[in-house]
């Protein structure tokens, strides 16, 4: 199948399920004029983008609105299960300065207009933030521990209101101290409240499972942090690195549950809910390999997502165009509506030796 086959309404639904998220975000941020008029700017990035991503779509290359980058290797802390500190990857050096900045030139050039940010931990990784940052025209999120913010950070979230942080939690301070180390929650409580103070929005990444669902889609477990000043919520599906019995991956009635949760909240006021990589049935399947994101990893290898650690092209050597041409990504694609996750999380590591035949 080639990508020209993709049902069109699902790139639609994809390109208006973005742009209603960017709307609902110049919204909420009205009482914040710097961060709202940030916001306007990635929204009309976002308008241009869309015709852009539509141009290549047509000349037979998916460019992805988004892109997830693991920005280092490297971090401050050891959790639990670790997904980046498990994922086999070759140690390699990681991409350099002028690299960053260039490559982020021609993902936003092709039609990229969120860059995600997680690791290791991102702000170790200064040159991808900065880098960021400075593309006014892209939105940023930060996916951090918060253990690392000072005043220097603080100042830097403020000037560059296009970037927002995004602190990592796991439900109840006991479940993220546990998974993630003891004093974490309380470093992290102290940096929401310095943000609001300094009237900086920003979110929560909340990893969901089986083991934590039901604590983390009551009704009143984010009003706490939507008082802070959260005004985004990514609850990040839990994905399995080995056997556990203390963190569980979602099963099918718990994915449902969750995307009913979200959509319940979609008319929330004060803070934009989503499920990722969520329903992605309803998108024609598996959004991976460039159909709705792809993954840079620190090497600057381009993977098709962050947990199926696969790769036959090197953005250190090629361009961002050049490297959407993969073969693997082309597999992918055509293959995406056979890609579900089911009970053990990714889908695509579940297909490790077909991944293999096709890289070759």
């Amino acid at each position: 199948m080639d990508i020209a086959d993709f049902p069109a309404n699902s790139i639609k639904l994809m390109d208006a399920r973005y742009a209603g998220i960017i709307k609902k975000a110049v919204k909420i941020l009205i009482q914040h004029p710097k961060s709202a008029a940030a916001m306007m700017k990635v929204s009309a990035h976002e308008s241009r983008a869309k015709k852009q991503r539509g141009k290549w779509q047509e000349a037979g290359v998916s460019v992805p609105p988004v892109l997830i980058v693991s920005a280092t290797d490297n971090c401050n802390l050891a959790c639990k299960e670790c997904y980046s500190a498990n994922v086999c990857r070759e140690k390699t050096p990681e991409l350099t300065k002028e690299r960053i900045a260039g490559l982020l030139d021609e993902a936003s050039a092709a039609g990229c207009s969120t860059v995600l940010l997680a690791g290791g931990e991102p702000l170790l990784a200064r040159d991808w933030v900065y880098s960021v940052a400075e593309h006014k025209e892209l939105l940023g999120l930060v996916f951090t521990n918060g253990q690392l913010f000072d005043g220097e950070w603080y100042g830097f979230f403020s000037a560059n209101r296009n970037i927002v942080p995004l602190l990592s939690i796991e439900g109840s301070p006991e479940r993220t101290d546990n998974r993630r180390g003891g004093g974490v929650t309380e470093k992290i409580k102290s940096v929401m409240a310095e943000l609001r103070k300094r009237k900086i929005p920003f979110g929560i990444s909340v990893t969901t499972g089986a083991h934590n669902i039901g604590e983390v889609t009551a009704g009143d477990f984010v009003d706490t942090y939507i008082e802070l000043g959260c005004r985004l919520v990514i609850h990040v599906e839990y994905v399995p690195m080995g056997e556990s019995d203390e963190f569980l991956p979602l099963s099918e009635n718990d994915k449902q549950r969750l995307s009913a949760y979200c959509c319940a909240n979609t008319n929330d006021e004060n803070a934009i809910f989503i499920a990722f990589p969520g329903n992605e049935a309803q998108y024609g399947g598996c959004l991976a390999a460039g159909r709705g994101f792809a993954h840079i990893a620190a090497s600057g290898v381009l993977e098709p997502c962050p947990f199926a650690p696969y790769s036959d092209r090197d953005l250190n050597s090629l361009s961002f165009i050049e490297a959407l041409k993969s073969p693997l990504f082309a597999a992918l694609r055509a293959d995406a509506s056979s890609l579900h996750e089911g009970a053990g999380g990714c889908s695509l590591r579940n297909k490790e030796a077909w991944i293999r035949e096709i890289i070759g």
